[in-house]
């Protein structure tokens, strides 16, 4: 059962997105204990049942469904915050890899939406206000394309995706792999270039942003990539700590992030990989 909020602690806000997944629901349920929860994800139901679930075990949670891409959603949010409360928290644990969409849904919800959610919330941010942005090993572990990276540091650009398409198919049919995978990795190392570039203009607002990256984590996302193809498989094959990652290690390591044991991090990418990168890097992934 979590513990009774206090009076202080009511006001200041997480906002999680990808809530209803194994990463964002463990994120949810430690940065509840202290703080008033703004949930949301595009699987409308799993966020009602997750919803339901924090209000038997004690929580305060709200949430909004819908997908981060739509203006909509980051706006709704935004207005939700400035209704309920001082922004604390906020988790973009969204996303979609390449088992489960094609390159332009992973670019809608892994480059898009974020930028998006932080445009949204960013004037609402005061001192001691902190982000962690969920990226990916394969953003160190994919190919180098600066000009797929440039495309992607302005993602909200109207011809973005008919620019990028050509040169995923190029990469595809020169590395092999599939467009969407190429697109997975160029949209998570997207990620932390974000939170590198907007680290400075959050640091006169006293307020700090990371990127996690995960390598292989037992979640049901995590479980059918590795179904889908051999990558995943042989990266666990590859981590040194020999095993899948679990949700609340990524879970620990965000609230550590977020709390004020970590206030002289931000602008950096943190991988919680089980030393993935470390064994992989300079192999063909």
């Amino acid at each position: 059962m979590a513990a009774k909020l206090s009076a202080k602690a009511v006001t200041q806000l997480a906002v999680i997105t990808g809530a209803a997944g194994g990463m964002g629901s463990a994120i949810a349920r430690l940065l509840g204990r202290t703080q008033r929860l703004i949930l949301t994800d595009v699987n409308e139901a799993g966020l009602e049942e997750l919803l339901s679930a924090l209000s038997r075990e004690g929580f305060q949670a709200e949430g909004l469904a819908g997908a981060l891409d739509d203006p909509s959603l980051a706006e709704a949010l935004a207005e939700r915050c400035a209704q309920t409360g001082i922004i604390r928290s906020v988790v973009n644990a969204a996303g979609l890899s390449p088992a489960q969409a094609d390159w332009q849904s992973i670019i809608r919800a892994n480059s898009i939406g974020p930028v998006r959610l932080l445009d949204a919330l960013e004037p609402f941010l005061g001192p001691g206000a902190a982000c962690v942005m969920i990226a990916s090993v394969a953003g160190h572990l994919g190919p180098q394309d600066s000009t797929i990276e440039s495309l992607l540091d302005d993602p909200l650009q109207p011809a973005l995706f008919a620019a990028l398409e050509p040169r995923l198919a190029a990469l595809a049919g020169t590395l092999g792999g599939k467009m969407e995978s190429h697109a997975y990795s160029f949209s998570k190392r997207a990620i932390i270039r974000l939170c590198e570039q907007r680290a400075l203009d959050w640091g006169t607002k006293g307020a700090r942003i990371i990127s996690l990256s995960p390598g292989v984590i037992a979640t049901s996302m995590g479980r059918k990539e590795a179904a889908s193809g051999d990558r995943a498989q042989a990266m666990i094959d590859a981590t040194p700590a020999r095993r899948w990652g679990r949700a609340e290690d990524i879970a620990a390591a965000a609230e550590f992030l977020l709390s004020d044991a970590a206030s002289y991090i931000t602008g950096c990418d943190l991988r919680v990989d089980g030393g993935a990168v470390a064994a992989m890097r300079g192999r063909a992934f």
